[in-house]
């Protein structure tokens, strides 16, 4: 049987932790000696990867070379853009993964939030309760008529004149992502968050195959500031003013805008990184901090959630309550006071983390089986 040909949808041109992702999984599939390509998502971004990508083996492709023998691998985020794609491959050949699972425009997934029915919260073995969560109300998008209607015109009310014109877009994605995940193709998930969404939402199983930090620079001449805690400017400026109110002797320094060496000199000068952002999949930021000795409290939303996918330590977990400020403030003071037990504390999750590369392996070696005998 000949090799088999695998073409992986992605963003390109854009600098986020899904489009490395992707560039990542054809990196491993030409390792194995799969012939592997990118392909652009159709009027997403751009036709070439970013530039600092440039550290992992790829090609990018136009189009699928014979798409009734060749695979094709395409994310949640917007089905729509690969319409072409998906109409050409058949489904046994077709494979989702969900990275970011409420970037997806089906309205399940945007608005998904673990239980303790979908993923532990706690570690193995503890009879701990959960306080009251953040209120979470599903009904406007679960029931009723018109609801695919109704969730478009949600989604682009701040759209203005444009509006006219913007929700009926919006509704056909909605609608060609729900008929996507409906067809008989295969499921793969970056994080545990994820495969319980796709069986509780979907009633399928899902692969995990999470992905790995890339190789840090040397950052040994960078010192510590012990009064300096950074966090995803992206995902959590819109909370952050809650903790400095109550730590005004804190310096909360933004991750935002910054190539790779930057965040690693960030991150490796801040005394402790906090993420206060919702996690829709397992987000690098923490894992990336873990390497270069940096501690993590997290606000665990997403698919910070799942005991399974940041076990970081029950401490430094604080739950999504209205009055989550209030908790989390002194064990980020605690942690400032004391750094040397929470890195003591961590020592695990850096050693967990440190092994995420030899899962990934172990995952992708066995997607290639299936390719092969498919």
């Amino acid at each position: 049987m000949s090799s088999p040909r695998v073409y992986v949808a992605s963003p390109l041109g854009q600098r986020t932790g899904g489009p490395e992702a992707l560039t990542l999984l054809v990196h491993s599939f030409r390792q194995r000696g799969i012939e592997a390509y990118l392909i652009p998502m159709r009027n997403f971004r751009g036709k070439e990867n970013h530039p600092e990508y440039g550290i992992y083996d790829f090609e990018v492709a136009d189009r699928i070379a014979d798409p009734d023998a060749d695979h094709f691998v395409l994310t949640e985020v917007s089905p729509i853009e690969s319409r072409r794609e998906l109409q050409q491959v058949p489904d046994e050949h077709t494979w989702m993964l969900w990275l970011s699972v409420n970037f997806s425009p089906i309205p399940e997934a945007r608005y998904y939030a673990a239980t303790q029915d979908d993923c532990s919260f706690f570690p193995p073995g503890t009879q701990e309760s959960l306080p009251n969560l953040w209120p979470y109300d599903h009904t406007p998008i679960t029931a009723g008529p018109f609801r695919t209607w109704r969730e478009a015109n949600r989604r682009t009310r701040s759209a203005g004149l444009r509006r006219v014109a913007a929700a009926p877009i919006e509704a056909a994605s909605i609608e060609f992502a729900r008929r996507t995940v409906q067809r008989s193709i295969n499921f793969g998930t970056q994080s545990f968050y994820g495969q319980s969404f796709v069986r509780r939402h979907l009633n399928r199983e899902a692969f995990i195959i999470t992905d790995y930090p890339r190789p840090m620079p040397s950052v040994a001449e960078v010192k510590r500031e012990p009064h300096v805690v950074t966090y995803n400017g992206a995902k959590g400026q819109w909370k952050i003013k809650e903790l400095q109110a109550l730590l005004p002797g804190v310096e909360f320094r933004p991750i935002q805008g910054m190539s790779f060496d930057e965040v690693c000199r960030t991150l490796a000068a801040s005394a402790l990184y906090i993420e206060i952002g919702h996690l829709p999949g397992r987000d690098r930021l923490p894992r990336e901090a873990a390497l270069l000795g940096t501690p993590t409290v997290m606000l665990a939303r997403g698919a910070g959630f799942c005991w399974d996918d940041f076990p970081i330590g029950i401490d430094y977990r604080i739950p999504y309550t209205v009055d989550w400020a209030q908790h989390m403030a002194p064990v980020i003071q605690s942690a400032l006071d004391d750094p040397e037990t929470i890195r003591q504390t961590q020592e695990p999750f850096r050693a967990w983390v440190e092994g995420e590369k030899s899962r990934y392996d172990r995952a992708v070696d066995t997607w290639v089986e299936r390719l092969t005998t498919s």
